[in-house]
Parts: C-alpha cells; sequence; structure tokens
C-alpha cells in the first residue's frame, strides 16, 4: 500500500519535474519577439521551483521522510547525504538563476552578454535537480514503501499535521502554489502559442 504522504512526495515530483521541463522548453525557444512575456515567464518559473522546493517539498524529504528510511535502511546513508546536499545547493542555484535572469533583462536586450551564462547556468540546474528526482525515485521512496511500517507513516502524518498546524514543515498555503502553478501553465500556453503564430 502506498502511504498518503509517499504519494504526496511523488506528486510533487511530478509537478517540479514538469516545470523543470516547461522551463527547458522555455529556454530552448528565446526571447525572439516577445521579451517581455519570456523574461516574466521565466522569472516565474524560478519562484515556484525555488520557493515550493525550499519551503513544501524539501521539508518533507529532509525532516520526514529521509530520517526514518535511514532508521530502516542504514545502506541508504549515502544517498541521502548526497540528496540532502543536492537539495542545499539547488536552493542556492536557483537563487543564483533568478539573479542571472535579473542582470540579463536589465542589461535590455536578446544579445545581452549575460544570456549565455543564465543559459548555461539554467540547463545545468534542471539537468541536476532532474537527477535528484530521479535517484530519490529509484532509491530512497521504494525502501520507504518496502520497509517503513505502518506506525512510523502514521507518525510521520502526526509530525506533518503538527508541523503545518504550526506553520513548519512546507506548511505554506497548497493553495497559493496550486494557483501559483496554474497560473504559469497558462502564461506558458499563450508564450508558446505566440512563438507559433508569429512563424506561420
Amino acid at each position: 500500500m502506498q502511504h498518503q504522504l509517499l504519494r504526496t512526495i511523488r506528486d510533487e515530483h511530478q509537478s517540479l519535474a514538469a516545470m523543470l521541463d516547461a522551463l527547458q522548453i522555455v529556454l530552448a525557444r528565446g526571447p525572439g519577439d516577445a521579451p517581455a512575456r519570456y523574461f516574466e515567464l521565466m522569472a516565474s518559473m524560478l519562484v515556484y521551483i525555488k520557493e515550493f522546493s525550499e519551503h513544501v517539498h524539501f521539508p518533507k524529504e529532509v525532516e520526514l521522510l529521509f530520517p526514518t528510511v535511514l532508521e530502516v535502511a542504514p545502506d541508504t546513508v549515502r544517498a541521502v547525504a548526497r540528496l540532502e546536499k543536492s537539495h542545499r545547493d539547488s536552493v542556492a542555484e536557483l537563487y543564483e538563476l533568478q539573479t542571472l535572469l535579473a542582470a540579463w533583462q536589465q542589461d535590455g536586450g536578446v544579445s545581452s552578454q549575460h544570456r549565455p551564462a543564465f543559459e548555461r547556468a539554467a540547463a545545468r540546474v534542471c539537468a541536476g535537480y532532474l537527477e535528484q528526482i530521479r535517484m530519490e525515485e529509484v532509491s530512497i521512496l521504494p525502501a520507504a514503501e518496502q520497509l517503513v511500517k505502518d506506525a512510523q507513516w502514521r507518525r510521520l502524518v502526526k509530525l506533518h499535521h503538527e508541523a503545518t498546524a504550526t506553520g513548519q514543515a512546507g506548511a505554506l498555503d497548497a493553495d497559493a502554489y496550486e494557483l501559483m502553478y496554474n497560473r504559469i501553465a497558462l502564461w506558458l500556453t499563450r508564450f508558446l502559442t505566440h512563438k507559433r503564430l508569429a512563424h506561420e
């Protein structure tokens, strides 16, 4: 049986992977003749990925799931240590991406000298983040599903509910993130449609 917390983490992986895939599509398309839309969309995607990861997704894993998996599967210690470092690095790298994007936008043009630096960094961050998700899906979540007992899951759910009640461990308003996600999806459709129509 797949417990609710595990299902939630997998759902969040799908949402984050979809947003990372969308970011790579926008990155490949470039600003073209719609730079204002490009910068608004790219900035919004980076905010979503960074804030949702830092305040909603990562706390569930670092504070709840990973310690429990280590209790039942000590052989995952290296994978967990690598993932915890990857989480910390991801937040810093996403902040750096936001800074690079702002520098490119402020420089005022599609041909800005800041563009290559942003595009290289964005491609690297997306690849690293998707690998992080893949590693969790392959090594950590199966161990949790197979070895964590029902009583431990109940304890994790209780801890998560307590954290939610006190404003910790990813307790920010889920509706606000869903609204942000849906708004970005709409902007993405408009951006891609504009690009397609412009070339017809």
